[in-house]
């Protein structure tokens, strides 16, 4: 990884290491630098070792001579950057190990929307070429990972994002109300980009306050660049009181166990974390059609609202009939991946 800064990929994979059995798997996590607020859920036989570098492709040789020492069975890597420097530090390395590459998020979007440069796409698409399996979070990124990046589906394993719900049980246990049981709690939660379109919430959220001001919306995320935006627009819609930008928490689950209902307004995604977190704390979930999975554990009218992306009527008539629903909390089925059983079977 090359920190554990709060993204979902860090901590899908924070996740991995936590459910993975210690009995049977001896885990290094290699880290390009060692900082990130989710470094203390690391458990204590894992073997952290600090790369000390400034960007991830400066630590390649570094990496190389890791895996050399070590000789590990298996390599993971989920993030386009490390995935490639895994790809150039293996070269010409003897003994290869089993390769897993997680993807995390849609190729068709990356490449429509020119994420990475031409080199970048390259080199990407030659890591993924040379992994013995890659993860799609969804159905629908399976099909787009065989086609934008050439591979035999045979080669991409569906690995639903995998639930700490031990660690979500103990961190709502026994904790206080963070909000005013007078208003409507409303939460939505991601780092600050354009890509989870918290303008988009903050148009809705005007037309929702207008109809009924008990409604305060609080939003969990990290800085990407956008908080200015989101502030100056905040300002400028009037929503200072409505609106409540809590920053990075290290425990986010008191405010979605607390919440009357969560929402996600994003434009693009891999499979969020937080829908999935909310469904099992078994709140209603208001989401867009970001991703087609959303309509296989959101059942639309039931437990929750899906909505088209960027529509702001429809968004804030959804936050405001949100009491409709009439199946809280439940989920469509789906199966969560058990990382020991597929990294058992892999190894």
């Amino acid at each position: 990884m090359a920190n554990l800064l709060g993204g979902g990929a860090e901590r899908v994979t924070v996740n991995i290491i936590k459910q993975l059995d210690k009995e049977k798997f001896d885990i290094s996590l290699v880290m390009v630098s060692l900082e990130g607020v989710f470094l203390n859920e690391i458990p204590s036989h894992v073997k952290i070792i600090n790369l000390n570098a400034k960007k991830t492709l400066y630590s390649i040789f570094k990496f190389r001579s890791i895996i050399k020492k070590i000789k590990p069975d298996i390599i993971y890597s989920t993030l386009f950057h490390t995935s490639i420097a895994q790809y150039i530090a293996l070269f010409n390395v003897k003994d290869r190990p089993k390769i897993i590459l997680r993807n995390p998020t849609s190729p068709k979007l990356l490449f429509q929307e020119g994420g990475l440069g031409f080199l970048w796409k390259f080199l990407l698409k030659k890591a993924y070429k040379s992994a013995d399996k890659i993860l799609a979070q969804t159905p629908e990124m399976q099909d787009e990972i065989s086609y934008y990046y050439d591979i035999k589906q045979k080669y991409v394993d569906i690995f639903i994002n995998p639930l700490d719900t031990n660690g979500i049980d103990h961190k709502v246990n026994n904790i206080a109300n963070p909000f005013d049981d007078e208003k409507i709690n409303v939460v939505a939660a991601g780092r600050l980009t354009q890509a989870k379109a918290f303008d988009t919430l903050l148009y809705a959220f005007k037309e929702v306050i207008e109809k009924n001001n008990k409604f305060i919306l609080h939003i969990i995320g990290r800085d990407d660049g956008e908080k200015e935006t989101l502030l100056a627009l905040q300002k400028n819609l009037g929503l200072e009181k409505n609106v409540n930008f809590l920053g990075f928490q290290d425990n986010p689950y008191r405010f979605f166990y607390f919440s009357d209902l969560f929402v996600l307004s994003s434009r693009r995604e891999g499979l969020p974390n937080a829908v999935l977190e909310n469904l099992y704390l078994k709140k209603p979930v208001i989401a867009t059609r970001c991703i087609p999975f959303m309509s296989k554990i959101i059942n639309s009218g039931k437990n929750g609202y899906i909505v088209d992306v960027d529509d702001i009527t429809g968004l804030s008539m959804a936050i405001i009939n949100y009491k409709t629903l009439d199946e809280l909390g439940t989920c469509k089925s789906f199966n969560p991946s058990s990382p020991n059983k597929y990294f058992l079977e892999l190894g």
